[in-house]
């Protein structure tokens, strides 16, 4: 499944990145998340982090990207500066060889609820598409941003380990997740160097806490130094990254220095198995659905 352009490229740019010292899926500035301009619909998982890095790299502003087609449509012009800067999307769906028709995800998964007999006719197909930034755009007016409170970012994470049933504590000097006891553990937000590196901590505990088994049940109880200890921090590292943008949280440049110990370990592995990679993206948001749906769950609760 890494036949195509938007994994080629992520894989390059990850391992060049992490060769270069720097954490590539960390933000280190301020913009709603990427999104079609056309449909509002927000991208995720490989397209996600990909605009991410593309993003900073070109430092762009604007959250929004457009198809060349959508760009024709609406009658604006790309800028001359955009020549060769589109970046490649992927799009699952599911096609019906019998119908000769293409299904979306979750259009197929209801239709095979009620014709489970034709499971067998559809088969699994990739199509990329090039979108390009909407500062690339002219003609095209200027997005209006949302603003975050930060102050409602100490309350979402709050709710989250409500939602999660897991215990928490602040205490001693270190940050872990204690599965025997279901248990997260960090120094207290005073000792942090500042309140981002204090909530991605938290973020990222959270998200190996997902692993127990009677949640997401990963294997999560891995000696440090293993293969299998670097795939289960690469998935809280990316999880904790897709759950910091749904809050607009902005990574200090001084929380990279916890990360540098696992870099190598990254390396050897994604140069190993760039499958790896896209294995850690799948798990990472299947953590945010999990984290989405347990908290959807509990507001029903609460509302009955």
């Amino acid at each position: 499944m890494i036949n195509s352009k938007t994994r080629e490229q992520l894989i390059k740019m990850y391992i060049e990145c992490l060769k270069e010292n720097k954490i590539p899926w960390q933000r280190t500035w301020k913009v709603d998340k990427h999104k079609n301009g056309i449909s509002n619909i927000e991208y995720k998982g490989v397209n996600e982090l990909l605009l991410n890095l593309i993003a900073s790299l070109f430092e762009y502003k604007d959250s929004r990207w457009f198809t060349y087609v959508q760009i024709q449509r609406k009658g604006w012009k790309l800028k001359k500066e955009a020549k060769g800067r589109g970046v490649p999307l992927e799009f699952w769906s599911m096609y019906n060889f019998k119908q000769k028709r293409k299904y979306e995800i979750k259009e197929y998964k209801n239709y095979i609820k009620e014709h489970p007999e034709e499971k067998e006719d559809f088969r699994m197909i990739n199509n990329v598409y090039y979108v390009f930034n909407a500062d690339l755009v002219d003609g095209i007016t200027k997005e209006k941003s949302k603003n975050i409170d930060s102050k409602e970012i100490p309350k979402k994470i709050k709710t989250i380990i409500k939602n999660l049933n897991v215990k928490y504590i602040e205490n001693g000097n270190n940050s872990f997740y204690d599965i025997e006891n279901d248990k997260i553990v960090l120094p207290s937000s005073d000792k942090f160097f500042d309140n981002y590196s204090y909530y991605a901590t938290q973020l990222h505990e959270i998200s190996h806490a997902t692993g127990h088994p009677k949640r997401l049940n990963r294997k999560i109880e891995n000696r440090y130094g293993t293969v299998d200890y670097a795939r289960e921090e690469l998935v809280a590292e990316i999880s904790s990254s897709f759950l910091m943008q749904d809050m607009n949280i902005v990574v200090e440049e001084k929380h990279y220095e916890n990360h540098k110990a696992y870099i190598q370990s990254w390396i050897e592995l994604l140069e190993s198995n760039p499958k790896e990679l896209f294995d850690a993206i799948s798990k990472a948001s299947k953590v945010c659905e999990y984290i989405d749906e347990i908290s959807k769950i509990k507001n029903r609760e609460m509302e009955r």
